[in-house]
């Protein structure tokens, strides 16, 4: 047990340090953002499933009437909690989609959100069961995933993913949990070819996405990701490093 212990601490020490480089690309979560935030309505009680640290968390704060963030690990959720300390309408609890129950939190939420979350979970039905339970009725499941399964390797079995989703995989959750689709977009077209080429290069290391970042190359992130997000607003592309789908509980 006490191996065990060791492990699960070693694995939150290197989560919360990969969370914690995502701070760099600060330009490129908020155009991340920007891909579903009309969705989101002022006034909205939301829950957010794995927030991590609450770098998404921080772009809808101000617009909803309440927030429920969780995260498996305990010092993600301590984070969370000191960070937003000064909102009354945040909590983040201790709560893992795979193991725990829905219980209180079943159909209360008008928003639930999920943010590079579902690729690390082994039943991503499930938890699709379960985050639709979490909705009123007319309420809306926002997801994003890593996209094109082909570009799978290292970068992602470094950092617990089980797979990336290829075009209609998401499509299928959502009807064979009776969603109705609201918007399907990729994001990012012009990180394919970085990403392919870092996993190649990388392929026998322990580094992932997260890990390699550093102040020096997320200006180049931050830089691109002002570039390409009007872009994207106009041409939007046909495949990409991450995919969006929106969907509404009837």
């Amino acid at each position: 047990m006490e191996e065990d212990d060791k492990v699960m601490e070693k694995e939150q020490n290197e989560l919360s340090e990969n969370l914690n480089h995502w701070d760099y690309i600060d330009r490129y979560s908020r155009w991340m953002y920007h891909t579903y935030q009309a969705y989101i309505n002022d006034g909205d009680r939301i829950f957010d499933v794995g927030a991590g640290m609450g770098r998404m968390v921080k772009f809808y704060i101000n617009r909803a009437a309440q927030i429920t963030a969780t995260d498996i690990f305990q010092s993600q959720v301590d984070y969370m909690n000191e960070r937003f300390r000064r909102y009354t309408n945040f909590n983040a609890v201790l709560w893992d989609i795979m193991k725990d129950e829905v219980g209180d939190y079943k159909g209360k939420y008008d928003t639930v959100i999920c943010i590079n979350v579902l690729e690390h979970l082994k039943d991503d039905n499930l938890a699709i069961q379960k985050m639709k339970e979490l909705l009123k009725p007319g309420g809306k499941l926002i997801i994003m995933v890593p996209a094109l399964q082909k570009l799978y390797c290292s970068l992602d079995e470094n950092v617990g993913h089980y797979r990336r989703y290829d075009k209609g995989d998401l499509q299928r959750l959502a009807r064979d949990n009776h969603l109705t689709i609201q918007k399907n977009i990729y994001f990012n077209r012009l990180g394919i070819l970085p990403y392919w080429w870092k996993g190649k290069r990388k392929a026998k290391t322990k580094e992932s996405f997260s890990s390699s970042l550093n102040e020096n190359n997320s200006k180049i992130y931050n830089f691109a990701s002002m570039l390409l997000e009007p872009v994207e607003k106009i041409i939007l592309p046909r495949k990409g490093l991450s995919e969006l789908i929106i969907l509404r509980k009837e």
